[in-house]
């Protein structure tokens, strides 16, 4: 039988999987501005919709009060910088042609992040979930001899985003007063640097046309509701489980990079491709 309890926030991380997997369509609107500006704009309008859903659900009030009184500040403040690495490596993948990168990136993060839930959280796995998790291992090591090199953008935003999710879990705070405060920490960082580059590199800003600043401000929606989801689902279901179906989003990437971008492709990829599905199935 199905567990209705856990299909809200089942069905919450493989929608937030579907927007982060087809961003980089959206994000390739952007390839003539700078990803440091793309960064930037995108944390400003991110809070702009968290608040903005805060007005319409009249939870504002109630959010300021539970920043308030909540003693999950440090980790929030240190989730928030996990965060933006892995969202700055994300749209810096796009504006160099490395989607195949960002792609293999969410393909490492359920392994370590599985690795992180069996050491702090004491999650345990069956014979079925060990043999998935080889699988995904095998599939990893093939992927890295595809790209033949050392796939630096892709360890860092793996890393950053498994241990965002762990302390995902920890935080014991609403998922979207959680998330509001996480882009908040970084709002100013975002601002002072939008200042910075009006001041000392004005033609940066005065070229953005006004479809460029279409596309930054919808890219607040789709940076604010995926992470909102994934934060749901993270307090909700089991880790591991979170990180497992966590492979739709690169596998959605990796599409996109070979069919849409026509980035090269290889034997060792579509190899590990297959291994990651074999691995997905024996594990669901």
């Amino acid at each position: 039988s199905i567990d209705i309890s856990n299909l809200y926030p089942f069905l919450s991380v493989v929608f937030s999987c579907l927007i982060w997997g087809l961003s980089p369509i959206f994000y390739r609107e952007l390839d003539d501005v700078n990803a440091e500006i793309i960064m930037a704009f995108r944390i400003v309008f991110s809070l702009f919709f968290l608040f903005f859903i805060l007005l319409y659900t009249k939870r504002l009030s109630s959010f300021f009060k539970n920043i308030a009184v909540s003693s999950n500040f440090f980790l929030i403040f240190m989730a928030s910088l996990m965060i933006g690495i892995n969202q700055f490596g994300f749209i810096y993948s796009i504006s160099v042609n490395q989607v195949l990168q960002a792609s293999f990136a969410y393909y490492i993060f359920p392994l370590i992040a599985i690795t992180l839930s069996f050491f702090f959280l004491k999650e345990r796995f069956n014979s079925f979930q060990t043999i998935a998790i080889f699988l995904a291992t095998i599939a990893i090591i093939l992927l890295s001899l595809g790209i033949e090199s050392f796939p630096f953008i892709s360890v860092i935003m793996g890393g950053t985003f498994a241990v965002y999710g762990l302390m995902k879990k920890k935080i014991e705070l609403d998922p979207l007063y959680s998330v509001t405060l996480e882009i908040f920490l970084l709002c100013p960082i975002a601002i002072g640097f939008i200042f910075f580059i009006s001041y000392q590199f004005p033609e940066k800003i005065i070229s953005l046309t006004n479809y460029n600043f279409l596309i930054l401000f919808l890219s607040g929606l789709i940076t604010a509701l995926p992470l909102y989801l994934f934060s749901l689902a993270a307090q909700r279901l089991r880790y591991s489980t979170v990180s497992i179906i966590n492979y739709l989003n690169p596998t959605i990437q990796f599409l996109v990079a070979i069919i849409i971008f026509i980035e090269p492709f290889n034997i060792l990829q579509l190899f590990s491709f297959i291994l990651i599905w074999l691995g997905l199935a024996i594990y669901s």
